[in-house]
């Protein structure tokens, strides 16, 4: 049962676990293109090495595109694979991350993007150099900490109300499980609202507690808190907490959620930055300490064992609440969201929600922002600089003694390598890290040849450090 349980949360840090597979001549399906380091990290001085073998018929001569650091460096030809052959060798001294799009010759867009469509013929594959050598883009603010304390304190100082309804399960579930929908008022009119489940008639002081987040959106089955989950988590021996990112109704109609993607919560990541108060994440981090607040009461709860987990944005909030809150003892996060948003002010890609380009800053990545609801303002270009460090993770996590678990895509243009690596580098607790060359921001991408290599690789690993972390007291 655990393995299915996990499954389903890493698929659900993928917007489009439900993409279908194109049949045909592919260079994904008829080349196995591979990196002499299986997980694609090398130190200072390695020699990478990047080979292709054919298993089936492909006659198609090649170019291929360097991506460092996410810029865009140049398109080469690479000619035919008839035989098992190298590709591509490079040796770098210092930090970087390089990217490598294959294409049919004469077939590689003029314009960089960020991802490659599950239609085309084209694949990527990722390296890292020296990783332990990256630093965020922004410097941390003086009162960055003061700043979120205060923050907590004002939380705080608003009365917890919470609404609690008990939710109906089937005679065989129900005999060892309960489960509750729960409101609970935050720092504004925004509530937590999400559902706990824990198992039946557990004794004082003996869960550890587990709160999922979800990755961002607003209208779609990813973004919402599920009683199914909770309860299915529940089953590891946890106090689980599952809510959703914006307050949102439980199980309402597809309508009510369509109207908040188009009405309050649109375009909500992308709102460019002119006060610290009024940026959309500020309440979003608040409300996951809230969450944390609430939970803690549960007398079930041992007292000890916090973990957070969640994918992309899920991730953001996750090391955002370990990184202020020292109740977090274990983080499990995939590709997260929000570490390293300052990248381009060192030359490299930033990550998702990309604060500078959306507040009017001009970026390398500038260019491939989706259209603005909220446009910049000369005010916001100015304030952003001030501002975006206070809600970067890589900052946030700054001497954060938690235990992490870190899936890194080496082809994640949302949340790009170097800037993840950015943030894990300056936490002070163990970090275990996996990555993965072939995957995007998407799990479900990952080509079907390499899949079986990132379940052995990448997921299994997971699963075994959350039966580890989530067993006994430590």
């Amino acid at each position: 049962m655990l393995k299915r349980q996990i499954t389903m949360i890493v698929l659900a840090a993928g917007i489009t676990a439900g993409i279908p597979s194109f049949a045909g001549v592919r260079i994904d399906t008829d080349l196995r293109i591979e990196l002499n380091h299986a997980d694609g990290v090398y130190a200072a001085g390695d020699t990478v090495i990047v080979s292709a073998i054919p298993i089936g018929d492909y006659d198609k001569s090649l170019e291929m595109t360097v991506y460092e650091n996410g810029i865009r460096l140049l398109t080469t030809p690479v000619g035919r694979v008839d035989a098992p052959r190298t590709l591509y060798t490079d040796r770098r001294g210092k930090p970087v991350a390089v990217m490598l799009e294959f294409r049919p010759e004469g077939t590689t867009p003029r314009e960089h993007y960020f991802n490659v469509d599950q239609s085309e013929d084209a694949f990527r594959i990722g390296y890292v150099v020296a990783p332990d050598g990256f630093e965020p883009g922004f410097k941390a603010p003086s009162d960055l900490h003061r700043y979120w304390d205060s923050q907590i304190r004002k939380l705080r100082r608003r009365p917890m109300e919470a609404q609690v309804r008990p939710v109906v399960l089937d005679d065989d579930t129900a005999r060892h499980t309960e489960c509750y929908e729960v409101t609970v008022s935050s720092i504004d009119s925004i509530p937590v609202r999400g559902y706990v489940a824990k198992p039946r008639d557990a004794a004082p002081g003996t869960l550890p507690i587990l709160i999922k987040f979800h990755s961002a959106g607003v209208a779609g089955l990813w973004c919402r808190a599920k009683a199914g989950d909770a309860v299915e988590l529940s089953e590891m021996g946890a106090i689980v907490f599952d809510f959703n990112a914006h307050g949102m109704l439980n199980d309402a109609d597809e309508e009510y959620y369509r109207e908040l993607e188009n009405g309050r919560l649109l375009d909500y990541s992308g709102r460019p930055l002119e006060s610290r108060e009024d940026y959309y994440f500020r309440t979003m981090i608040l409300r996951a300490v809230r969450g944390l607040d609430y939970i803690t009461r549960d007398p079930a709860w041992d007292g000890e064992r916090v973990m957070v987990m969640g994918g992309s944005q899920g991730g953001a909030q996750s090391v955002a609440l370990a990184g202020i809150d020292s109740r977090v003892t274990d983080v499990v996060v995939t590709v997260p969201a929000m570490v390293g948003n300052g990248g381009a002010l060192l030359g490299r890609n930033d990550a998702w929600p990309w604060p500078l380009e959306h507040s009017g800053i001009q970026t390398p990545t500038s260019p491939y922002m989706d259209s603005q609801e909220f446009p910049a303002t000369a005010r916001s270009a100015r304030r952003v600089l001030e501002i975006a460090p206070y809600f970067d993770c890589a900052l946030l996590a700054g001497g954060c003694k938690a235990s992490f678990f870190v899936e890194i895509g080496l082809v994640d243009t949302c949340c790009p390598p170097s800037e993840v690596f950015s943030g894990i580098n300056v936490i002070t607790g163990p970090v275990q890290v996996v990555t993965c060359p072939y995957r995007n921001h998407w799990e479900a991408r990952v080509p079907e040849q390499y899949k079986d290599w990132w379940r052995t690789n990448v997921n299994n690993p997971r699963l075994k450090y959350i039966e580890q972390h989530l067993g006994a007291k430590r």
